[in-house]
């Protein structure tokens, strides 16, 4: 078998929304992530806080000052050259030269880069405030300001010394300078908070109509197909194809309309079948009756007046009687099968005195009938079967019964009744040389109120339910019949019983 290609359409209801949920959050994060690592690397120069632009004291100041010093300790503890660190520190430096500063760096070499010498930078730097190289320090005085800070790698330390004797610190810092900077900070950081809620709301809106319309689409098509169903179109199929939730609810959902509409057909084979029962019934009622009546009013008008026409005429009566208690009999055996109520009696049988017994009365039956019987059993004197005898014996009165009704006008009328033992089995077969059944109606005609063409039967007889109970009490003995034979041929019921060990079981041989 084929295995079935995994298609998103597959993906259950559950997971979907899983997938969602986590799409929608991580993919807003993922983004929001690179965009902090792009922003964090520009972050000085997103709040102009990348270069030194004055030399006066303000928190925006400060922030330009600590985002340079940390410029030039990053590259002095970076692998690249000394020529080339020379280079970006020089290009670095250049905003704090600006506003006249001094900058003096060394490491364990000395002097590393100064833009003055050292003792130019560290006198400024003590007329300003007490240096000691050992400490980092941040001090802004009324008389300038001086940074010292070291920086460390795994092979080298510098110390970094930078002092601004023209630094300015006003008398009193105003809110002006802290409302700038709240007012650049809040600006941009809520343009960034808009950013990152615009991608949320942009991302969990994609992801929830990517989902909804993957679970609305099999749904609108589960409701037109129910509204298609509640108009009575039962041939519409719902066309989905998914092993999800819904995809199941489709298939179930096309799996009862099916059913729904193989009940509907059964439905309307059992009315159509109860109406020809209803048809058949009246006529095979119709029949007997119609004599019976006759007969009646020939004795009543005296039509019958002699003693033989009278025998006659009761011979008739009670020949129709026979067959509406036949007819009635056969219905309630039906009703009965059909329900389950009918039982059935097993015994331990002798099969050759079974058929014996059955020959003789199969016998007298045909010879009544002016037909002609043939017996032939090839079954050993052993061989015994489980029978319920009653039930098995109208089995065969059925058949043969059947055999009479659908003879041929102005041909003999000839009985086969033979047996053949197999190793496991006994096969009775019962051969007719009546008009035979067509191979288009050979498989019905076990099927109850099943009946040929009655324009082609010699007689009025039968219900079409014989051979339906014939079917069903052989069934109920676990045996097997079938039929086969020819249009115009004739027909052939087989028996197949399984046959007992020769060990005496429990029970009754009552031919024993």
């Amino acid at each position: 078998m084929k295995k079935k290609k995994r298609s998103v359409k597959n993906l259950k209801i559950s997971t979907r929304i899983t997938i969602a949920t986590v799409f929608g959050v991580l993919i807003p994060i993922t983004i929001i992530g690179v965009f902090s690592i792009l922003f964090y690397g520009d972050f000085a120069a997103f709040l102009n806080l990348k270069t030194i632009d004055s030399n006066t004291y303000s928190v925006v100041n400060v922030f330009q000052w600590n985002q340079a010093l940390n410029e030039i300790s990053d590259e002095l503890i970076s692998d690249h050259s000394d020529e080339t660190k020379l280079k970006i520190i020089e290009k670095l430096a250049k905003p704090a030269q600006k506003v006249g500063s001094l900058i003096y760096i060394s490491n364990s070499s000395g002097e590393f880069y100064t833009n003055s010498d050292k003792k130019t930078v560290f006198d400024e730097a003590k007329k300003i405030t007490k240096v000691n190289t050992e400490k980092n320090t941040y001090c802004v005085t009324s008389k300038g300001m001086v940074l010292l800070t070291h920086a460390a790698s795994e092979n080298e330390e510098y110390l970094i010394v930078i002092a601004n004797p023209n630094y300015t610190l006003n008398d009193v810092i105003d809110e002006k300078t802290i409302d700038d900077f709240n007012s650049i900070v809040y600006g941009r950081t809520a343009a960034v908070a808009a950013v990152v809620a615009a991608v949320f709301f942009i991302t969990a809106l994609a992801f929830s109509f990517i989902t909804s319309s993957t679970i609305i689409k099999p749904i609108k098509k589960l409701e037109e197909g129910s509204h298609e169903i509640a108009n009575g179109n039962l041939d519409f199929v719902i066309e989905y194809d998914s092993t999800n939730e819904i995809g199941k609810t489709v298939n179930s959902f096309n799996e009862m309309t099916m059913r729904l509409r193989e009940s509907l057909k059964t439905q309307e084979e059992a009315q159509n079948s109860r109406r020809d029962i209803i048809t058949g019934l009246a006529h095979d009622l119709r029949t007997p009756l119609t004599s019976i009546k006759g007969y009646v009013e020939g004795l009543r008008d005296g039509i019958a007046d002699t003693p033989e026409k009278q025998e006659r005429y009761f011979e008739r009566i009670f020949a129709s009687t026979a067959t509406m208690e036949k007819l009635l009999n056969d219905l309630l055996t039906v009703s009965k099968l059909e329900a389950g109520n009918i039982s059935i009696d097993l015994q331990r049988i002798k099969v050759n005195d079974f058929l014996d017994d059955c020959q003789s009365y199969i016998s007298l039956y045909l010879e009544k009938r002016g037909f002609e019987i043939e017996y032939n059993n090839k079954c050993s004197d052993n061989a015994y079967v489980m029978l319920d005898s009653d039930q098995f014996q109208r089995v065969i009165r059925n058949i043969v019964s059947n055999s009479i009704k659908y003879s041929k006008e102005d041909v003999q009328g000839v009985i086969k009744f033979s047996a053949t033992e197999y190793e496991s089995t006994v096969i009775i077969a019962i051969e007719d040389n009546g008009i035979g059944v067509s191979s288009e109606n050979l498989p019905k005609i076990f099927d109850s109120f099943f009946r040929a063409d009655s324009s082609r039967t010699q007689s009025d007889e039968g219900s079409g339910i014989g051979l339906y109970v014939c079917k069903q009490i052989v069934e109920l003995h676990g045996g097997r019949i079938w039929a086969t034979g020819k249009e115009g041929v004739g027909l052939t019921i087989h028996i197949a019983l399984d046959k007992i060990k020769q060990n005496k079981p429990k029970g009754k041989n009552i031919y024993e």
